[in-house]
């Protein structure tokens, strides 16, 4: 498992439990707004669909769902904008963080001073994002039957791997929605995302560094996610 993986682990467990989900609602709602540019029509639009379900996923009220979709027509939503900023962090990880903010100079500015409190630095455009790639996870919370593996199999998954916490399949980006189809009522979580390509190995003293600058960039308001491609576990 990709030292990704294991901190979005953390990060989901840890937005279950704690205060944190008003917050959490603000964010999503954000994404569900730049969605909806495209198209408002969640059957029409599957980032729309995929960000709604997410939206669900933790509790966020319908209400809440249709007042993000509504304000696609807004001008505080026509003036968000997605940046993504790259990072060199403790033992040389690398870090990309994927905001939307509505003043991106106050964005970098707020990501730069966390980056220094931890012994972390900006990198330029393309300076990490080659060492990552997206690729569609799904999971269930149980063994899958062999029938519906070999059927994901079919819809394009590349990988199908069962352990004591259940089943995860891997996609490209292309065949997630097939899959997802496929597997139905049996999916728990899914995405699409950036995963590291080769995971590196930190140590003690760097993993608690990189943590700490983890969740501190991951509180910011304007940041949706943020990635790293050290191992974690």
């Amino acid at each position: 498992m990709s030292g990704h993986s294991k901190w979005s682990q953390i990060k989901h467990k840890k937005a279950i439990a704690d205060s944190k989900k008003g917050k959490a609602f603000g964010k999503i709602a954000q994404a569900i707004s730049i969605a909806a540019r495209a198209n408002p029509d969640p059957s029409k639009n599957l980032r729309l669909k995929g960000e709604i379900e997410r939206a669900r996923a933790v509790n966020m009220p319908n209400e809440s769902i249709q007042r993000a979709i509504r304000r696609v027509t807004d001008k505080d939503a026509a003036a968000l904008s997605e940046i993504q900023i790259e990072l060199i962090g403790p033992g040389n990880s690398a870090l990309i963080v994927h905001a939307i903010t509505d003043n991106s100079n106050r964005t970098i500015g707020d990501l730069k001073k966390i980056a220094t409190t931890f012994g972390a630095h900006m990198a330029g455009q393309g300076a990490v994002s080659w060492m990552f790639k997206k690729i569609g996870t799904l999971h269930t919370s149980s063994s899958l039957a062999e029938d519906l593996q070999l059927a994901a199999i079919d819809a394009g998954a590349d990988d199908v791997a069962i352990d004591e916490d259940g089943t995860t399949i891997t996609t490209t980006p292309e065949a997630f929605e097939r899959v997802k189809e496929v597997l139905g009522v049996h999916i728990t979580s899914s995405g699409v995302e950036l995963t590291a390509l080769t995971p590196i190995v930190i140590d003690a003293s760097a993993k608690e560094k990189l943590l700490g600058l983890l969740e501190a960039i991951d509180d910011l308001d304007d940041v949706q996610d943020v990635v790293t491609n050290a191992d974690l576990s």
